[in-house]
């Protein structure tokens, strides 16, 4: 099941306007929130069309009770949504740069090698500078956006975040962030 924070980064996705879901993928967001659906809403031939690909790929199923019939996701459903939530993380940018660098450490056990590279990839995603080899920098607030990340990859108690107010040789890094 999903966790609250999830629940709640799910309806930031889809109050932010930003249009960035397919219909597929808002309807899996709305039915993982509990959304009902008026039944004008299954005539459009688009909106069946995405159901019964969610059906099929098996993400949702049908659950009739008593006279009511909806919608609930599976846990491949409920994977492909982390998918999702995951995709939209973005670490929001502050107007000027407080003089802090924020750098993010791991140290992951071997048996976590495709959450190490998926980690590692979302870093790059998210527009960190590589420090070290397991160490990236950024040089906004970014604690609560890398902690849901690492919590989604299972890796959190593997990761320790730094607030760093001097780096020896820091520019190639403020050239890097244009700072």
């Amino acid at each position: 099941m999903f966790k609250k924070e999830h629940l709640s980064k799910l309806n930031k996705i889809i109050n932010s306007g930003k249009g960035g879901l397919n219909l597929t993928q808002s309807l899996l967001c709305d039915i993982a929130l509990g959304k009902n659906f008026s039944p004008d809403f299954y005539k459009d031939r688009k909106v069946t069309q995405a159901f019964n690909g969610l059906r099929r790929y098996k993400f949702v199923r049908h659950v009739k009770e008593k006279d009511k019939g909806f919608y609930s996701l599976t846990a491949k459903g409920e994977a492909k949504l982390h998918t999702i939530i995951i995709d939209d993380i973005e670490v929001k940018q502050p107007k000027s740069w407080d003089g802090k660098w924020h750098l993010v450490m791991y140290d992951l056990p071997i048996r976590f090698k495709k959450a190490r590279n998926a980690f590692r990839w979302k870093l790059k995603d998210l527009g960190f500078f590589q420090f070290q080899k397991s160490a990236w920098i950024y040089p906004y607030p970014c604690e609560g956006e890398i902690l849901f990340v690492a919590d989604f990859f299972g890796v959190s108690k593997h990761i320790e975040i730094l607030e760093v107010d001097k780096i020896l040789h820091a520019g190639k890094i403020k050239f890097h962030f244009n700072l």
